[in-house]
């Protein structure tokens, strides 16, 4: 297989997390994208949406397919999902772009096509610009030796060293992806652990034992995320820290970082702001360069803009279809055009969270409005503050 070069500088630069599926063998209470969970039960293949509420149950499906692969063709043929051909046009709409782009989920690595659509995307644009976010539910089934020579990173979620909160993952979630993550590590490839920072998991000593055990798996960098209140997750603003919690667990491993060296310590782009921004560059990169591309093809000013059923907040959010229109099509068009001028008016704060909790009435005003609430009470001066020059830089 043949691998693009260096970054070409000469072309946009574009960070695309695309769901290739909503498809995923685990039923998390706060998934953030409503994945849609598949399983066997009683004796018909099950689809569970719509946060879990829609059960839908298959049948007439070869069952030499799999539970996932025939829950996947029953969403395509309802045009809920791009199938492999579609999932190729869009790699051909990036055409003029220098994209990064995060294979993520529900789970890709349930079907075998998406190794497909990898295989294509690493070939196009580089294995150094494909990172895979997925579940150890989806790994086992492939040999790293499959996998590697595609990616230049594995990402996955890991949010506690042990059983979990019932409230937020399923008891073998977290260590099952610790645990096959640390297969990629020890062939060589970039490995990171995302950690969504919630009220269970904040605490100095639990952030500790989870510090460590990725650090004994040879894991090299932990980012740290918040936790939105989209998806599954939209009703549960009790489990978002404080902005005080927030900044005690950063420091908390930022010490353990100091002390151990790797993993290294990042932060989401929603939360690099607490630590200020060192060259004046705006922490947030939504539109920029960040987008998000939902299963059906639908471009997103942010991965993030999900309504509690994994739909757009609204269809402010909504720039395109990048199954049906090439990106730079999409991205000279109206509504990008309006936005790009816009983006620094509320400097550093998370857009989806300012549409969240704004109380202005037009969604383009909500979403540049000053209202993200671990910021907002400590945001008078812009984007040039007195303390903001010992930040963090960008990932």
């Amino acid at each position: 297989m043949k691998n693009a070069g260096p970054t070409d500088r000469r072309k946009p630069r574009i960070d695309l997390i695309w769901s290739l599926t909503l498809v995923c063998p685990w039923d998390c209470p706060m998934c953030s994208v409503d994945a849609v969970h598949v399983r066997r039960h009683r004796g018909h293949t099950e689809v569970r949406s719509r946060a879990l509420t829609v059960v839908d149950r298959l049948s007439g499906e070869r069952e030499t397919d799999g539970i996932y692969v025939q829950a996947a063709r029953w969403r395509q043929s309802r045009g809920l999902e791009l199938n492999r051909a579609d999932k190729m046009r869009v790699l051909d709409h990036l055409t003029g772009y220098d994209p990064k782009i995060d294979f993520s989920g529900g789970d890709p690595m349930v079907l075998p096509e998406n190794v497909e659509v990898l295989a294509e995307a690493s070939s196009r644009f580089g294995r150094h610009n494909i990172t895979l976010t997925a579940t150890g539910a989806g790994l086992i089934n492939w040999q790293v030796s499959e996998l590697a020579p595609l990616i230049g990173e594995l990402n996955f979620t890991f949010d506690s060293d042990g059983p979990g909160d019932p409230r937020f993952r399923p008891t073998r979630y977290a260590g099952g992806n610790l645990r096959h993550a640390a297969r990629f590590a020890e062939a060589g490839v970039k490995v990171r652990a995302e950690c969504p920072l919630t009220i269970a998991n904040c605490a100095p000593d639990a952030l500790e034992r989870m510090y460590l055990a990725l650090a004994d798996q040879g894991v090299g960098t932990l980012l740290l995320m918040r936790l939105f209140p989209v998806g599954r997750g939209a009703t549960r603003d009790d489990m978002v820290p404080t902005r005080r919690q927030y900044l005690d667990a950063i420091d908390t491993l930022r010490r353990l970082e100091a002390a151990h060296g790797t993993p290294r310590v990042r932060l989401q782009c929603a939360l690099r702001h607490l630590e200020g921004s060192r060259d004046g560059v705006n922490p947030c990169d939504l539109l920029r360069e960040s987008f998000g591309l939902l299963a059906d093809g639908t471009l997103l000013a942010s991965p993030w803009a999900l309504d509690s059923q994994g739909a757009p907040l609204h269809d402010s959010w909504v720039l395109g279809s990048l199954a049906r229109e090439p990106l730079g099509e999409i991205l000279s068009s109206e509504r990008p055009t309006a936005y790009r001028g816009r983006l620094d008016e509320n400097f550093g704060q998370c857009k989806v969270f300012a549409y969240l909790h704004s109380e202005l009435e037009g969604p383009a005003e909500r979403m540049f409005d000053r209202a993200d609430p671990l910021y907002r009470e400590n945001m008078p001066g812009g984007p040039h503050r007195e303390g903001e020059g010992d930040g963090q830089p960008s990932l």
